[in-house]
């Protein structure tokens, strides 16, 4: 029987799937964004869908911001994200490095509508090897609620820019 009043949908996704879910439904949240996006995320190694989708939604106009930790727990994982970070920030994305602690949050949200929650990571091998599981809740209060906690990760965060970067 429904619980409380927000609409939510589970997206699982792994090798035991035709698809690759999770990343499916990803690319289509860039895809239908009008305004802000925030992906917080651990790792951030994506696959070529998942940029195309960013890049389209910056050149909509959309506001794309990525939150990452600055500090590591996996150095290759980290140096295969940080090899992405020119072309974001010629995109126009706004990448905050978390600096109090490894971030091991996973979250987006689109617009004040949807928050995407879960275990996915924004890698390769979240989308295609790993079996993940995810809620999308549409509901935007949740979504304020999200908001807030984002907006804690960007005060406590460095963000990088183009300059800085080179």
């Amino acid at each position: 029987p429904p619980t409380g009043q927000s609409c939510a949908q589970i997206i699982p996704s792994g090798p035991g799937y035709g698809r690759e879910n999770g990343q499916e439904f990803i690319v289509a949240l860039l895809y239908a964004a009008r305004r802000r996006v925030v992906i917080t995320t651990p790792y951030f190694v994506p696959d070529e869908p998942v940029l195309q989708a960013i890049r389209s939604a910056t050149s909509r106009g959309v506001e794309v911001h990525l939150v990452v930790s600055m500090h590591a727990n996996q150095l290759l994982t980290q140096l295969a994200q940080r090899s992405f970070y020119e072309t974001l920030l010629e995109c126009g994305i706004q990448i905050h490095l978390y600096k109090p602690h490894f971030l091991h949050a996973k979250h987006l949200t689109v617009d004040d509508d949807i928050v995407l929650l879960g275990s996915t990571n924004m890698d390769i091998r979240s989308f295609a090897l790993n079996a993940e599981i995810n809620l999308a809740i549409y509901d935007p209060s949740v979504v304020r609620a999200v908001r807030e906690v984002q907006e804690r990760y960007f005060a406590n965060s460095e963000t990088l820019s183009a300059e800085i970067w080179k």
